[in-house]
């Protein structure tokens, strides 16, 4: 930031004729000025230290020397003030800490016929008044804007404003509702809308005067451009904008000169607008895509569409505001499954109008996920009795060093009360990433949108729709699960703390055929781990000693909590080419429900070289086993060349599971190894187990919990 300091300077001194006037120089030195009686001024030049200066009075007759009530706040007299005839007096002066100042010293002859001035100049701190920027482009659209102020200026001061047109607007004035705000710091205004296809320029001055009368002054001009369109433009509905592709996908240039109106549905001051994914291996975001987004629905909010501006400079949009949008020069882009379409090189110059609105004024869009369709993409919806998959989990369980530089997003999962799901999107500058999520139920609100996440699966396919909340308060859900319209049948939750039962390794008893099963029943037969609510336990098919690990599941500051995660990395039976699943076998007797889901979290531990695709299985008896879900799980970062398909941090997977599961003295899910394919460092399956089948990673689960409706 460039300071414009004013430079302490000496006036040239005007002496009186008298010959009297026997002192009064600028400079500061030893010569002790002396003041006549003859109606003539002086200026005296001291240090901003405290000091002492006398001051000779010749005259024939008695004098007085007085002080103006604001010069005695810091100046005094020390001793006499008069006296009969010619003599002296002393100033007692007090450091000065601020801007340079004046004092004034009366010196009057007994009738007062005649009254000398002497001006106490004291140096001080050289006033600084400086705008931040000399400039800034504006919209055709009015706004109220502040500029910061680089200024030491006391609010005790005062500082003048005026402002100057150019010769295309100073017939009518447009900039005004000057204020100052934050002691000084910041100077407000308003400009008026610009009506005309004329740009403009309104330039303002600050003006301060100091007590030694020096003046000091910065400039700001305002620029401001013309609306967007031509008084030919003509306004398309978005059904009218929207079939300008016939075919099911294309890009085109917009060349026609229409406009499109719509309510703005996003926050350009939100961290959770644009998609934040790799473009291609080891490269890093643009991050910058988040302040470029923002979001546009009709004024039904039946269809919606995304606006992308060239820079962050550029997207001035804020919620709710009513926008009609020149689209001549836009490029206007349809994709297909699912339908949905974008305008990228967005300007203020393509502003015609934009109008503050409500929250009040957007028509209320409350839908359940199955509700969902195509023309919901881009609009803002309203969740309805929604519930978060993981109970005192966190938004975003990610790694935050990687997370800052690349996994950039987290898609976390969410249930409604139909029993379908969809991915909440939470990006990086989000505050509450690390949050613990709420256990009970409410709504969430966002914009639906389509993105693909390559670190859950290759390809990026995590469903057809997800939400972006804008802000914290968008997800409206209860802290606690006491009303919420599912309850956990059995869950595996461990705390960190590496004790008691839920919490660690132990030697359990399983009922699962396939392990031996001992004729004394207080005898275990794998080593496992044991529900930390409900009836179950977790242990691998082959019985083996699980690996023990850490999670991101549960700290705040987005690093690896340990003593949480449980798995194996034997995963691999290669005498009869299949895999060894972790079993989960639980009781649900007495419980019924016609909704069920299954959720784990969890990850290859600690790097690359995991097994990839798995399959998810329930079984009543142990034996015949059901499909619910084929999935893949991604290898874990590698700093150096970051992977596409890598996640350093915890895999969030819900699955529908049919109610039959209910009710029974003892069911089964297995996360089955599916393929004998594990990943490397820059390859995303080309690589198998050794010979002994085991993964150079293990496969770790950190939470899993069968959950039912009430």
């Amino acid at each position: 930031m460039k300071k414009f300091y004013t430079k302490r300077f000496s006036l040239i001194c005007a002496f009186a004729a008298s010959a009297l006037l026997l002192g009064g120089g600028c400079s500061e030195d030893e010569t002790e000025p002396v003041i006549g009686s003859k109606g003539v001024s002086s200026e005296v030049f001291v240090s901003s230290d405290a000091g002492t200066r006398t001051i000779k009075v010749e005259t024939t007759g008695p004098w007085q020397a007085r002080l103006t009530p604001e010069t005695k706040l810091w100046v005094s007299v020390d001793g006499a003030d008069s006296g009969e005839t010619g003599g002296s007096f002393t100033l007692n002066y007090r450091t000065n800490n601020s801007l340079p100042r004046k004092g004034t010293i009366l010196v009057s002859s007994a009738r007062q016929q005649v009254i000398d001035t002497i001006y106490l100049m004291q140096y001080g701190t050289a006033p600084v008044l400086q705008f931040t920027k000399g400039s800034a482009q504006y919209s055709a659209v009015g706004t109220l804007d502040s500029i910061a102020i680089d200024t030491n200026i006391p609010l005790s001061k005062k500082i003048y404003w005026t402002v100057a047109y150019d010769e295309n607007s100073a017939a009518e004035p447009w900039a005004d509702s000057v204020s100052y705000a934050q002691d000084f710091k910041y100077f407000r205004f308003r400009i008026a809308d610009n009506k005309k296809f004329e740009p403009r320029a309104a330039r303002f001055r600050l003006r301060f005067q100091d007590d030694w009368g020096e003046q000091h002054m910065t400039y700001f001009t305002a620029y401001q451009g013309i609306p967007g369109g031509t008084p030919e433009t003509r306004e398309v509905t978005f059904e009218e904008l929207r079939g300008l592709i016939a075919d099911a996908e294309g890009e085109i240039t917009l060349d026609q000169d229409i406009a499109v109106s719509g309510v703005v549905v996003s926050d350009r001051t939100s961290p959770n607008m644009g998609e934040l994914t790799m473009p291609k291996a080891a490269t890093r975001p643009d991050q910058g895509i988040n302040d470029r987004t923002a979001y546009m629905q009709n004024a039904d909010a039946s269809l919606g569409i995304k606006l992308l501006t060239t820079d962050a400079s550029q997207n001035n949009l804020e919620r709710y505001n009513k926008l009609k949008l020149w689209c001549k020069g836009l490029t206007l882009t349809k994709r297909s499954n699912p339908e949905r379409y974008t305008l990228s090189g967005v300007t203020q110059d393509h502003i015609v109008t934009k109008e503050s609105g409500t929250a009040e004024e957007l028509p209320a869009k409350r839908r359940f996920i199955d509700q969902l369709t195509d023309a919901d993409i881009y609009t803002f919806v309203t969740l309805k009795r929604c519930q978060m998959a993981i109970r005192t989990g966190r938004f975003a369980p990610v790694y935050i060093n990687y997370m800052n530089s690349f996994n950039t997003t987290y898609p976390n999962i969410v249930l409604d009360s139909h029993g379908e799901m969809i991915h909440l999107m939470t990006n990086t500058g989000c505050p509450w990433r690390f949050d613990e999520m709420p256990d009970g139920q409410g709504t969430i609100a966002g914009v639906i949108v389509h993105e693909k996440y390559t670190p859950f699966v290759q390809g990026g396919d995590i469903g057809r729709y997800q939400i972006r909340n804008l802000t914290r308060e968008d997800i409206a859900l209860e802290e606690a699960e006491d009303n919420a319209f599912s309850k956990v049948a059995v869950e595996w939750c461990p705390n960190g703390s590496g004790k008691g039962s839920g919490n660690v390794r132990e030697y359990v008893r399983a009922k699962y055929p396939h392990l031996p099963q001992p004729e004394d029943p207080t005898a275990t037969n794998a080593h496992g781990m044991t529900a930390s609510s409900g009836s179950g336990r977790s242990f691998m098919s082959h019985g083996g000693w699980l690996a023990w690990g850490g999670s991101y599941r549960a700290r705040a500051d987005g690093k690896d909590i340990g003593s949480t995660s449980w798995g194996h990395a034997q995963l691999w039976n290669k005498a009869e080419n299949t895999g060894y699943s972790l079993i989960f076998e639980f009781s649900t007797k007495g419980i019924t429900s016609d909704k069920c889901s299954f959720v784990f979290c969890g990850r290859n531990y600690t790097g690359q070289g995991g097994l990839r695709y798995w399959t998810a299985e329930y079984s009543l008896d142990g034996n015949n086993w059901t499909k619910l879900l084929d999935y893949t799980m991604p290898d874990q970062g590698n700093w150096g060349a970051m992977q596409l398909e890598q996640l350093t941090g915890d895999k969030v997977v819900s699955m529908k599971v049919p109610s039959e599961i209910m009710n029974k003295e003892v069911a089964w899910i297995r996360l089955r190894a599916a393929q004998d394919k594990i990943g490397t460092s820059t390859t995303y399956d080309s690589a198998t187990t050794d010979s002994s089948g085991k993964a150079k990673c293990a496969f770790v689960v950190n939470y899993a919990a069968l959950r039912y409706n009430k």
